[in-house]
Order: C-alpha cells, then sequence, then structure tokens
C-alpha cells in the first residue's frame, strides 16, 4: 500500500506477487484464494474487489499461474488457443505466456494469430457494413440504425481446459460505450513480437475480463474466470 495521493486517490495497493504483497500475505482458508475483481461492463454499475475471496466449487475449471523470471511479480498462465464461435477453426497461440492486465482495454496478439482471428471473424460479420478503423483497431463496423446485431463468440482456451466465451461486449469496443448499435470495432489488436515482455505471447485486456469475476490462488498458483458475477448487458441476438 502506498501513501502519496494520486488526484481522489489515496494510495496503491499492491496486488502483485511479491512476496510482500496483500495478494502474498493475505490470511487463507481452505475455503478462500487470496483475492478476486470483477469489473462491470456498465459504465457506473458497482463491480469488486475481494480479499479472502470465497474459493470456487471444486468443479469449477481453474488454469495454472506461471512464472516467468523475467516478470516475476506478474500474472501469467497459458492460453493454448483461440476459438471463433461453436465449430469455428481452432486458432493456435505462439510459444509464450498470456499476461493478465488491466491497465490496458484491448487484447493484444502476435500479427499471425490477429491475422487468423480477424479473417474467421470478418467472415462471419460479412453481413455488417465495414467501418474505418478506430486508432489501431482495424475491424470495424457502423452498426448505426440496427435494431440487432450478431456477433460471433470468441473463446479464450486456456491450458488446463478452462474456457472464457466472451460476449459482445467483450469482444467489441464502441465508440458509444452504452450504446452497441453505433460504431463498433473487434476489441483485439495485433503487436510485433518484439513490443511484448520477455516470454510473452498475449495482453489479455481488461475488456475481456469485464463481467467476469477472476480470481487469484497465488500460493496455489491457480486462476479461476468465473462469468456472469457483475453486471452486464446481454448481447443482442438476430432472430
Amino acid at each position: 500500500m502506498g501513501t502519496r495521493a494520486f488526484g481522489s486517490s489515496s494510495g496503491i495497493l499492491d496486488l502483485s506477487r511479491d512476496i510482500h504483497s496483500l495478494a502474498s500475505q493475505a490470511p487463507l482458508s481452505s475455503n478462500t484464494v487470496a483475492f478476486s475483481y470483477c469489473l462491470p461492463s456498465i459504465r457506473g454499475a458497482p463491480g469488486f474487489l475481494s480479499i479472502g475471496a470465497p474459493r470456487p466449487e471444486r468443479n469449477v475449471t481453474y488454469t495454472a499461474l506461471r512464472s516467468n523470471s523475467a516478470l516475476p511479480n506478474t500474472y501469467l498462465v497459458r492460453l493454448d488457443g483461440l476459438g471463433v464461435s461453436d465449430g469455428g477453426p481452432d486458432i493456435p497461440i505462439p510459444a509464450g505466456d498470456a499476461l493478465i492486465a488491466l491497465r490496458t482495454s484491448f487484447t493484444y496478439l502476435q500479427p499471425e494469430t490477429y491475422a487468423a482471428l480477424r479473417e474467421h471473424f470478418r467472415a462471419l460479420m460479412s453481413r455488417y457494413p465495414l467501418a474505418p478503423p478506430m486508432g489501431f483497431l482495424d475491424t470495424c463496423y457502423d452498426l448505426t440504425g440496427l435494431r440487432s446485431i450478431y456477433v460471433p463468440t470468441v473463446t479464450l482456451r486456456f491450458a488446463g481446459g478452462l474456457r472464457l466465451d466472451l460476449d459482445i461486449r467483450q469482444t467489441m469496443y464502441f465508440g458509444r460505450s452504452e450504446n452497441p448499435f453505433s460504431m463498433g470495432c473487434l476489441a483485439f489488436t495485433a503487436l510485433p513480437a518484439w513490443a511484448f515482455p520477455p516470454g510473452v505471447a498475449v495482453i489479455i485486456g481488461s475488456l475481456a475480463q469485464e463481467s467476469t469475476e477472476v480470481l487469484y490462488d497465488v500460493r496455489g498458483e491457480k486462476v479461476w474466470f468465473v462469468p456472469g458475477r457483475c453486471p452486464s448487458r446481454m448481447q443482442p441476438i438476430e432472430l
């Protein structure tokens, strides 16, 4: 915990893997994990941070935390692949770990991985008109005036069998955040391999984590992603 004030903040809460962090020092029992959080996908809606959070039921799948001597205090997992809608192709991930990030909104992939995801996503979104890029997001659509939309489900497939199916607000970034019937872009983009931290092949941004409780068992080296734990709007479905 820091002591300096930043704007309206009164300090810094250290939840890293450092041995002196709150996450590492939090008292644990067989029924709790170090901490969890849930980021709401609706502006102004409550999310939460829980220290000593209840441990998920035993039938809830987890993925293992991984270690990287170059990034000893970060949370890394193995992402085996990406899926696009049920029955779609599996997009493999290059060798390297996935970094779970909160300081960036979008999910960053290496160029060949992003190109494959973009190709399959665009094919399934071909009914909607393409729009100009929004910053460095280059798979964008003009959805204004529509009453319903269908967005393919992007699935993150982690080592150990854990799957996280992303809904529309985890998959797309909208210029008008409260209105999906506007300009919207795939919230994934490419970074050159040299731009990633050492040993990292994917950066999972905060949008992909919204409405999902992310639970960290720091000492047990496990992470769970449990969907639907804080406010989200349901995906509009085309009938």
